[in-house]
């Protein structure tokens, strides 16, 4: 190796060693003639056979032809022993994005708009010469400064593929992997054909990275790694850090599809998307996402505006399927703490338990999981729901009150036939469509089975009874907080607090903080929902506070029994 005070070619001092790779290492050398600094790199002598020397003289011709302001420049190219040539470049004098990124954690969207568009240019000028780099990263994207500017700039084009009249040469053999796993595209991994969309891949989980702090693919060792890149569906990066705008999802996660037909066609429209929302179809004031990779959820439905928080901190969007043309209402859940798990098993126990074919019940359409987020697609309904109801207008009158109620009993019954339940369900997730027949409630399931699925998902400010920040709460029995199962007569209660509410306007019990509510749950007796409103039947007023019986046993043995007893048969 070279050591310092060296003169190579007897124009360049060695002045320190700056890095060293796989194949070759990096010195800060001074040009004796004209005195200023440069990189220079020489292939390691511990290399053997002649590719590693073949692969070092490619990059030196693949470089020189490359005039970019960010592609580092290529000064010069000799060699003093004809195993050690050494190639001489500008030296930069900036950090490396992978430097930057460890001091800064992650880039703000600002930042990565200015830093990516440039360097995509780049690299779209090396593809149009038939150069494909291979081994994208940030530790390859490199920083200089000039004045009070900063450009970055692309080096290390040694694993590039060269193509000359049609022919590709690989200087590896047809199963050997060079490049960094992390950043590798599926077909480099299988050793399949490699062309510009696998660097455009590299570049998404540049992108990705930068953008969150993390990498899409994580495993214990590289075979992991290897084996999430080619078999699961990348995360959004805005499930990894909320925030990230919906256009940089799409931009993101059509770069990392796994099939290179369904990527971004070239590095320039890749770096043409990272433009901002309107580059890929996407309104500020809607965040509608028009554009994904293929397959999952971007790839199957066309993801509009946000219509409003959904349970457990998702996010509820108008959505659009992309091949049917169908509405959807899609709800979404980013995150990956311990909270997020239990909320997960809700979203499924809610999907599995609406597989139910009734007017009243609102069919789940798909649900699924990618990276660290889980979403629930349903039929999008026009129309209030029922807490808008409530709000605006006060307390149902009786007619219409008998006409929800046997709705929402039937719908019961039928679910309950079915072995789903409706425990917690609430006024906030009952929608109020219209159709030939006039009114009609639409119900789903909060997904809750069990006493952990409730008590696994309670917010911070509930659990430290702070206050009663999941609202949900005022609609379970009370047997489910003593750690009983949710069943049928738990969801006699749930009807029981929902038509209380939907005479009177008001809950059965309250409390400012769990205990209080439990509390009055288990001792007190609710007050007689006719002397908040003095036109509702005797016979239905009973039938709801038989419902609201604190003893399981004492209830209604189920919905039909329910329905009798209130007065009016479910229709």
């Amino acid at each position: 190796m070279l050591s310092v005070g060296q003169l190579l070619d007897g124009r360049y001092e060695i002045l320190a060693p700056l890095a060293e790779g796989g194949m070759g290492a990096v010195y800060l050398a001074r040009r004796v003639l004209l005195g200023d600094d440069v990189a220079i790199k020489v292939i390691l002598a511990d290399q053997e056979g002649p590719a590693p020397l073949e692969r070092f003289v490619r990059e030196s011709r693949a470089c020189a032809q490359l005039r970019h302001p960010n592609i580092v420049s290529i000064l010069d190219y000799n060699a003093d022993d004809p195993q050690r040539p050494f190639l001489v470049m500008e030296l930069l004098s900036g950090p490396s994005l992978k430097d930057e990124l460890a001091e800064k954690r992650r880039f703000p969207v600002a930042e990565l708009q200015r830093i990516i568009p440039p360097v995509c240019s780049a690299l779209a000028l090396a593809h149009a010469r038939g150069i494909i780099h291979r081994d994208l990263k940030p530790a390859n994207i490199v920083a200089h400064d000039f004045g009070d500017g900063r450009v970055h700039k692309v080096v290390d084009f040694g694993v590039a593929t060269v193509r000359h009249q049609g022919d590709e040469r690989r200087l590896t053999g047809s199963q050997q992997f060079i490049g960094t796993v992390a950043y590798a595209s599926p077909e480099q991994l299988t050793g399949g054909a490699v062309d510009a969309r696998s660097d455009v891949y590299s570049m998404g989980v540049v992108i990705f990275e930068l953008a969150t702090g993390r990498l899409p693919f994580e495993g214990g060792d590289a075979m992991a790694v290897v084996a999430a890149h080619l078999n699961r569906p990348a995360p959004l990066p805005s499930s990894v850090c909320p925030g990230l705008p919906p256009w940089l999802d799409v931009a993101v996660s059509r770069a990392l599809a796994k099939d290179p037909e369904d990527r971004w066609p070239d590095m320039a429209a890749l770096g043409r998307a990272m433009a901002g929302p309107a580059a890929v179809g996407v309104t500020e004031s809607s965040g509608r996402l028009p554009i994904g990779a293929a397959g999952g959820l971007l790839g199957t439905y066309e993801i509009g505006e946000v219509l409003g928080p959904g349970r457990l901190g998702s996010t509820v969007h108008r959505g659009v399927h992309r091949a049917l043309g169908h509405p959807v209402a899609i709800r979404i859940l980013r995150g990956v703490t311990d909270r997020d798990d239990a909320a997960r098993e809700r979203f499924l126990h809610e999907a599995r338990a609406m597989q139910v074919a009734h007017p009243s019940i609102l069919h789940v359409r798909d649900y699924g999981e990618e990276g660290n987020l889980v979403y629930v697609v349903t039929d999008f309904i026009e129309g209030p729901s029922m807490r808008q109801l409530l709000t605006e207008g006060g307390p149902l009158p009786w007619p219409r009150l008998s006409r929800f109620a046997g709705q929402l009993l039937e719908a019961a019954h039928v679910l309950h036939r079915r072995k789903g339940l409706l425990c917690g369900l609430s006024p906030d997730i009952i929608r109020v469509a219209t159709d030939e027949d006039g009114e009609r409630i639409m119900i789903s399931s909060a997904g809750i089975w069990d006493a952990q699925d409730l008590l696994g998902t309670l917010q911070e400010q509930t659990l430290r009874g702070m206050g009663l920040a999941d609202a949900e709460l005022r609609y379970v029995a009370p047997e489910l907080f003593t750690g009983r199962n949710a069943d049928v007569r738990s969801d006699v209660f749930t009807l029981g607090v929902l038509l209380y509410e939907m005479a009177t306007g008001a809950t059965p019990f309250d409390g400012a903080t769990l205990p209080e509510l439990l509390g009055k749950m288990l001792t007190g007796t609710a007050r007689d929902p006719r002397e908040l409103q003095p036109t509702l039947p005797e016979r239905a007023a009973a039938a709801i506070q038989t419902a609201l019986t604190t003893a399981p046993e004492k209830r209604h043995a189920g919905a039909r029994e329910f329905a009798a007893a209130f007065g009016r048969e479910s229709t």
